[in-house]
């Protein structure tokens, strides 16, 4: 969401002492609330959160109902029969605030054909209706990571923690922690460690969620990601990043090994924190960052050989930078991807959806969501021109990884 509308509605919320609750399907609760399942037999919980999405899922129009529960779907992608040399890998990737394990799809493709295991969890709230937010709580997603990760980490000998935006957050907030097992490594994809501009504001969240269920209530367009935001959600985020950055405060650097992505001109996370955090509380040898960025500028940090900087101005495919949302994404995305549905007028910039249709393909460009005028019409970039690099290093990461 832009971050100007987050702030004006969050504080426009806290000062309204009455207020509709939203109504229709889409922005009222479930009858239940999505549990963290079976973890023990993963087959258990892939059927337990079918049922419940079957009952539960108000599709958005212009996708198959029974499509958007598959996409929505957490899943398991296991190694071919050939992977019998060496100890078992495995990672379990958690989705970003108001997405779902769609996100992963590609990155699971990826990894499997090189022999890691990879597992999925939606959580609570998620992949049905963005009414399902108003209910949930950041424990519940805790303990599903938590007890996901005991699964996974029976069933292979070297298990890692990952996870997109929220979901990098709540995988580094359960990898600091004391709890045993450990992972073998930590993936962040755009993780959530301090938001760009919004965290002076989160405070207000609790107070308004007194009045408002939602922030804003958008068109749902997307089948694999809400455009509405509750109140809640905010509340929740904030949780999750206060505990976290309490944890980095309180704890000495970690000797976790770490492969992080980011992209410079990302208008929810900030990329400053990210480094300082990266150079300053994870200290084993074998980290590894990607940062997204406009080689035309001066990389205005130290160099640094475990930090690889890649060019995120692409002129011959209309791109001016990378986005938040296109980080895990391949351009052959079965709905993110170039030419899919979602690729064209997601979230444009200062330009009506309508607006944003009537131009000519040679004439949108793709960038990330900025409050500023872009120098040509923009819609927000839904996938990774590099992603194959990237999978191919996580891989090389996630591979040379010891057992704990």
């Amino acid at each position: 969401m832009p971050k100007a509308l987050f702030t004006f509605f969050i504080m426009l919320a806290a000062m309204l002492s009455s207020a509709c609750s939203a109504t229709g399907p889409l922005y009222t609760p479930s009858p239940t609330k999505l549990t963290v399942g079976p973890a023990d037999d993963f087959t258990a919980y892939l059927a337990e959160t079918r049922r419940y999405m079957e009952n539960n899922l108000v599709p958005v129009e212009g996708f198959p109902r029974e499509d958007q529960v598959e996409w929505n779907m957490p899943f398991r992608m296991v190694p071919p029969e050939s992977c019998t040399d060496g100890p078992t890998r495995g990672i379990l990737l958690v989705h970003g605030l108001s997405d779902s394990p769609f996100v992963f799809r590609d990155f699971a493709r990826a990894l499997a054909k090189d022999c890691v295991e990879v597992r999925t969890v939606l959580l609570q709230g998620h992949g049905t209706r963005p009414g399902d937010m108003i209910n949930a709580r950041a424990d519940v997603w805790r303990e599903q990571v938590r007890t996901h990760f005991d699964a996974l980490a029976d069933d292979v000998d070297v298990p890692l923690i990952g996870g997109f935006s929220l979901g990098g957050a709540l995988a580094t907030e359960m990898a600091l922690s004391d709890q045993q097992p450990r992972p073998a490594g930590l993936v962040a994809i755009a993780p959530a460690w301090q938001l760009n501009g919004l965290d002076n504001y989160l405070w207000l969240a609790s107070t308004a969620n007194l009045f408002l269920d939602f922030v804003e209530e958008e068109p749902e367009l997307n089948p694999v990601k809400y455009e509405s935001l509750t109140i809640n959600a905010a509340v929740q985020l904030s949780d999750v990043l206060d505990n976290l950055q309490q944890t980095f405060s309180d704890q000495a650097p970690s000797d976790l090994p770490l492969f992080l992505v980011a992209t410079e001109a990302d208008s929810v996370i900030s990329l400053p924190y990210l480094l300082d955090s990266f150079n300053n509380r994870f200290r084993h040898p074998d980290n590894r960052m990607i940062v997204f960025r406009d080689q035309r500028r001066d990389w205005p940090y130290k160099p640094d050989p475990k930090i690889t900087l890649l060019d995120s101005y692409r002129p011959d495919q209309n791109i001016l930078e990378f986005s938040h949302q296109s980080l895990p994404a391949s351009p052959d995305n079965l709905l993110y991807g170039v030419g899919k549905p979602l690729q064209r007028c997601l979230e444009p910039n200062q330009l009506s959806l309508e607006e944003c249709r009537a131009l000519p393909s040679g004439k949108l460009w793709y960038s990330a969501y900025s409050d500023e005028p872009q120098p040509v019409p923009t819609s927000r970039l839904t996938y990774n021109p590099e992603f194959d690099r990237v999978a191919r290093e996580l891989s090389d990461f996630i591979r040379t990884r010891d057992i704990p």
